[in-house]
């Protein structure tokens, strides 16, 4: 908004309403609000007076103000709501009857230039006593009561939410007046700066001639020295070609030395990358290595026996922490040991040592039995086995001694391990360093579906369904260093492809160092993690995305390079309202179509998301608030001749648009959903009316009988209420309420609606639900909400044996309890497929029996007065 000067502001100080607005449209405006609303609307000036001509004036206020105690009680109510109110609306009771008011200050620039007053109507709080108040004001009972009657009823919440849109609309026009002021004193300063300017046009034309004259008296003499001038221009224009030649052999220069420092700073940065990487590198090699050391220093004293090295001298070299506790001797005295040292005077042990050294010599593998003798003098009978190894050219033997009892253990165990390899459900394959299958259990033929023999004459890349891959054999050589644990996929004879977890080791097959790789199928668990990450992050029903993914995204998605970000918000209208009605199936098939509607109309970056029940949200980066309105449009087409049960689908949506860095998300969002709660509120109500009477077509529709039904009804809830003496206002709701009594029936299966016979306990309970389900089909709607209470007790009993609440006599709407017998009557006299019906006579035979346990005393004698008149 333009800035104010003081200039401006003592100018609005002086004004009137009329100099900020049109009085015709605001006239205009005033007359479509209040038909809009149904609400009497009259804007004033701030001590009262009348601006416009008022709009709906109900005809109860009329003949209150004709009275001189209700003109003057109307004129306090005016004064007190007029006052200036910043915050808000202003809502109260007038003096004058207790009708609901509502006002807003028109304020422009502070200056609070009129009142734009409204109400005159009924809510569900009003108890004024009616004729008490106008004995006080003078007015005839009769005409009180009558006009009474005319007066626009609504809930107080239905009030303030007009009062609340009203307030937005004071607030917006007194915007726009103030925008307009600014506009005509910007207009008037700018036809100021014209006339100046033109003011000095004028005089600097005079200047010019002025100024032309002089010049002609100069150009006499200066046409003498042009020659001169001439050849000193000649001189300039050659040293000036000089310097530009310069000055651009320079830039060239410069430039060349720019590009040589670029190139130079980036070869610094690619040789320091590369140098951190090295260092990196190497640190995680000594990290790596440090790591092996100990692994291999853990590995080598936790062995189950003694673990040696010998020299070819027979010396003792190398030994392990079990080769000190089983012998007893230190470490300092194990160093100066000998291999024949063990076995002194026993010369049977000897042999066997030596001739497995000779074994290993001669085939580089070799194992004694042979009793050791510890240091106390004791000796264990022991099993050994050893291989050559040469380090540094030089010869050595490296082994493991196992006590032969333990040998045994062993022994036995490796008989458990191999029926164990062959019931296990997971494939064993060994495999050599090049790739083969050297062995495989039962499970891994029963697995693949090879036979044994084919198994064996296969690769590990043949079940990967790949050629020799230097990945695959990296992934070899790490397992047999340390072991690993991977998941890939492997192929089984027919081609079909499984996913599959691999645990593979290094060990030995005989003398063979090979891997030990279990393989495990693990495709159900793959298909279930997929499964868990999509519902993670996906809606079930609709297949959209959940919020938990919207909030992430969101998150994501909210930096520079993305702005502008359009959000918009879409809440689906008469969702509980058709679940209700229909059931939730149905409600779901809505959510679905909706969810379609809207990606079908949305682009394939834009993320589409089920915010909450019946909400939906759309995030669009890279999309300004024009755009996102297009797609709102969209989504409308999309949707516009899609029906679930015959009704439309319709959406209420609210978009806002981020356009600046500083802006928060959060808050853009949350404009976003107040606009959508805006257009929901007057696009909700129409759709529910037009809801219910599709439902009510509906059930007709499914059960032609019912119509008829609710018909005769009405018919008779009119009757009843003329003879009981109710206003035409109350018979015309008794019309209605009697059509609309049994349309919670909407919800009840078809078959249970028209079985002929008698109904189960879980059936009638079925049945039992349609006043529930009718009172929260008709509370939707702010129009029926009156309606619903009335049909929610229609099936209550004078005696409190009803359903669904148990209500007993006077606790029950009389409405209700003249429905209750209406209902009865037609029932009774009506031909079902269950009984005959019963006459006229006996009908009302039965009506005055139940007098005063199923039915109103009072209203059933008159019913029957009534029936028998017509005899």
């Amino acid at each position: 908004m333009e800035q104010f000067t003081n200039e401006n502001y003592a100018c609005i100080k002086e004004s009137s309403f009329s100099e900020f607005f049109d009085l015709t449209e605001m006239q205009r405006l005033q007359d479509l609000f209040s038909d809009a609303t149904g609400v009497a609307s009259i804007i004033t000036e701030t001590d009262g007076t009348p601006i416009t001509e008022p709009s709906g004036f109900c005809s109860f206020c009329n003949e209150i103000r004709k009275t001189e105690i209700g003109l003057r009680n109307c004129l306090i109510s005016d004064s007190i709501i007029g006052s200036p109110k910043k915050e808000g609306p202003a809502i109260q009771r007038c003096l004058s009857g207790g009708l609901l008011d509502g006002g807003a200050s028109i304020i422009v620039a502070g200056k609070h230039v009129a009142n734009w007053l409204i109400g005159q109507v009924l809510d569900e709080d009003y108890e004024m006593n009616q004729l008490q108040y106008a004995d006080v004001i003078g007015i005839r009972h009769d005409v009180y009561k009558s006009e009474l009657m005319k007066v626009k009823r609504m809930s107080r919440l239905q009030f303030e939410n007009i009062c609340n849109f009203l307030f937005l609309n004071v607030q917006l026009i007194s915007k726009y007046a103030l925008k307009n002021i600014a506009l005509e004193h910007e207009v008037n300063r700018r036809i100021h700066n014209e006339l100046e300017i033109k003011n000095l046009n004028r005089e600097l034309e005079l200047r010019i001639k002025q100024r032309t004259v002089q010049l002609e008296k100069i150009n006499v003499e200066v046409r003498e020295t042009n020659a001169e001038l001439e050849e000193i221009n000649a001189m300039l224009e050659e040293e000036i070609n000089k310097r530009q030649k310069a000055e651009q052999e320079i830039k060239i220069l410069n430039e060349e030395l720019e590009n040589k420092v670029i190139e130079r700073t980036n070869q610094l940065q690619d040789m320091n990358s590369m140098l951190e990487e090295e260092i990196i590198e190497k640190i995680r090699a000594e990290n790596e290595l440090n790591k092996e050391r100990v692994f291999t220093d853990a590995l080598f004293d936790s062995a189950p026996g003694m673990i040696y090295l010998y020299d070819d001298n027979g010396r003792l070299v190398r030994w392990n922490k079990k080769h000190e506790e089983m012998t007893g001797y230190t470490s300092e005295e194990l160093a100066q040991k000998n291999i024949l040292d063990w076995y002194e005077g026993d010369e049977k042990s000897q042999k066997s040592v030596l001739e497995g050294i000779e074994m290993i010599t001669q085939n580089g593998f070799g194992n004694a039995e042979a009793n050791l003798q510890k240091k106390d003098g004791t000796k264990i009978p022991m099993v050994f086995s050893a291989s050559s190894v040469i380090i540094d050219d030089r010869h050595y033997f490296a082994g493991i001694g196992i006590d032969n009892t333990e040998w045994k253990l062993l022994h036995e165990r490796l008989q458990k391990y191999q029926v164990l390899a062959e019931k296990a459900n997971d494939a064993m394959l060994f495999i050599g360093k090049e790739g083969n299958i050297l062995e495989a259990n039962d499970a891994a033929v029963r697995i693949y579906g090879y036979t044994y023999t084919e198994l064996l004459s296969m690769t590990i890349f043949d079940l990967r369904n790949i050629s020799t891959s230097t990945n695959i054999i990296e992934q070899m050589e790490l397992a047999d260093k340390v072991g690993i644990i991977f998941d890939t996929v492997h192929y089984l004879k027919n081609g079909t492809p499984i996913n599959v977890e691999v645990s593979s080791q290094g060990t030995y097959l005989g003398n063979k160092r090979v891997l030990l790789s279990i393989v495990r199928d693990i495709t159900d668990r793959k298909k279930k993690e997929y499964e868990n990450r999509y519902l993670s992050y996906h809606d079930a029903l609709t297949g959209l995305y959940n919020r938990r993914f919207y909030e992430e995204e969101i998150k994501r998605l909210d930096t520079n390079r993305n702005i502008p970000i359009s959000i918009i918000i879409g809440d689906v209208n008469g969702l509980k309202l058709l679940n209700d009605a229909f059931g939730h199936n149905k409600g779901d098939e809505l959510l679905k179509k909706a969810a379609r509607a809207i990606q079908s109309a949305c682009r394939t970056d834009d993320i589409v998301a089920r915010w909450g029940g019946d909400e939906f949200v759309i995030l669009l980066p890279k999309t300004n608030k024009e755009d996102a309105e297009g797609i709102v449009k969209r989504i409308r087409e999309q949707y516009s001749n899609i029906l679930v049960n015959a009704i439309g689908v319709s959406i209420s949506f609210g978009w806002e648009t981020k356009t600046k860095t500083d802006e928060d998300i959060i808050k853009v969002l949350k404009s976003a959903e107040d606009a959508m709660y805006k257009h929901k509120i007057i696009e909700n109500e129409g759709m529910r009316g037009n809801t219910i009477n599709t439902i009510i077509n509906t059930l007709h529709e499914k059960n032609p009988r019912e119509e008829q039904h609710s018909k005769r009804v009405s018919q008779i809830c009119q009757d009843i209420g003329s003879a009981i003496g109710l206003s035409e206002i109350e018979v015309s709701r008794l019309k209605v309420v009697g059509l609309l009594h049994d349309i919670g029936k909407i919800a009840i299966e078809e078959h249970i609606l028209n079985k002929p016979g008698k109904l189960t306990k879980n059936e009638w309970d079925q049945i039992k639900r349609h006043p529930d389900i009718g009172y929260r089909i008709l509370s939707s709607s702010y129009e029926m909400l009156e309606l619903a209470d009335c049909i929610l007790a229609h099936h209550e009993r004078w005696d409190g044996k009803g359903y669904p609440k148990g209500l007993k006599g006077e606790a029950i709407p009389r409405v209700s309890r003249i429905i209750a017998l209406a209902d009865s009557y037609d029932a009774m006299i009506s031909e079902r497929p269950y009984r005959i019906a019963l006459s006229d006579e006996q009908a009302l035979q039965e009506i005055l029996k139940n007098s005063g346990t199923q039915f109103d005393p009072e209203i059933a004698r008159v019913f029957a007065e009534k029936l028998l008149e017509k005899r």
